[in-house]
């Protein structure tokens, strides 16, 4: 697949690392993790892109923590330095892809930038590279263009695009016409039953021209401030007085031109929880998924990691056990949502394990 000179990537690398504690951390969140054993999740989005995207087209936006390990991970795509935008801190993704944009404008205000997240698993990578391929294509007639994966179950931990089907030019295109955050089971239920809602990615696909207008009419705090002045020293200086609000509440939610791509058939997840990994893992006759040195008896439908020490699990059903040198997790497999309240908890004793 040839490369496009004026596609560019940004990819939002700058994760808490909640969600797969005590694994991961805040100073290590999920993106750096070797989970699936093909490479960090940031390693492989770069690496299925790279057929499109050019090296120097890809840019990374993250916290300045992080800009060792990421020169570190991502050295062999030889993506410059200057690509690798260190944000002071989290403020969410509106200000992040704003940054981003304003930086590609300065060297081709013609580009088309996909904007994807670092730590999702796509595993069908011919699949997914068309879908950006006919993205681009409606983002160049001026649509803000978002993957809308197509929904598998009723779920309620993801966002949700509602659609209507529009014609233009004997062509049919799928129109975002609401956004819906997490919606409860009966919620979830309806929406699948429809045909016409997807699950909200957080992929985006749009001409830099067009989305820096959109902040400029929509967030005009965030353009003054960064839309045209994109240095580094510039966003250092003006970084703390941006709010810290989402690309989809801050823009999206209130665009008249958002269309979506759906997605299916790409193996996609976004890996939120132990428990979604486990439904990417191979496992065992029974079900169960071992990493390190672990004797499991009698167990089904388990997951248990070890990193340092010999861990023995007998009898054990629908349990994740996740032992690392300074922490151990022991929970539900089902209940694995609820990592984050350890990690908040553990942040409000100021303790070092998180």
């Amino acid at each position: 697949m040839a490369q496009i000179n004026d596609y560019y990537a940004v990819i939002l690398a700058g994760g808490s690392g909640t969600r797969f504690w005590p694994m991961s951390r805040r100073s290590y969140p999920k993106q750096f993790l070797n989970i699936t054993n093909n490479g960090s999740l940031l390693q492989q989005t770069v690496k299925r892109i790279f057929p499109l995207v050019k090296g120097k087209n890809i840019l990374i936006v993250t916290n300045k923590r992080f800009k060792k390990e990421i020169e570190v991970q991502l050295k062999a795509y030889k993506i410059p330095s200057a690509n690798i935008l260190l944000e002071p801190e989290g403020k969410n993704t509106a200000p992040a892809i704003c940054w981003a944009a304003a930086r590609i404008s300065q060297t081709n205000p013609n580009a088309v930038m996909a904007v994807l997240p670092s730590d999702h698993l796509i595993t069908k990578t011919t699949q997914f590279l068309n879908l950006l391929k006919k993205a681009k294509s409606l983002a160049q007639q001026e649509y803000l263009v978002t993957l809308g994966i197509v929904p598998t179950r009723p779920e309620m931990g993801y966002g949700y695009l509602k659609t209507v089907q529009k014609k233009v030019k004997n062509k049919t295109i799928t129109i975002v016409n609401k956004f819906t955050e997490k919606p409860s089971l009966a919620k979830a239920k309806k929406f699948v039953s429809q045909k016409n809602y997807f699950w909200n990615s957080g992929m985006f696909i749009w001409r830099v021209d067009v989305i820096l207008k959109e902040f400029q009419r929509l967030q005009p705090s965030i353009y003054k401030l960064i839309g045209t002045k994109a240095s580094s020293a510039h966003i250092q200086s003006v970084w703390q007085k941006l709010p810290s609000i989402s690309i989809d509440y801050g823009i999206l939610e209130n665009a008249k031109n958002v269309a979506a791509v759906p997605a299916s058939n790409i193996g996609w997840s976004d890996l939120g929880s132990w428990e979604s990994l486990s439904e990417e893992l191979e496992s065992d006759k029974k079900g169960n998924i071992l990493r390190g040195d672990v004797l499991a008896i009698e167990n089904k439908n388990c997951m248990v990691f070890s990193q340092h020490k010999f861990v023995a699990a007998i009898g054990l059903d629908n349990i994740t056990v996740v032992d690392t040198k300074d922490a151990l997790l022991i929970c539900r497999t089902d209940q694995s949502q609820k990592v984050k309240d350890v990690v908040s908890a553990l942040l409000k004793q100021k303790r070092n394990e998180t």
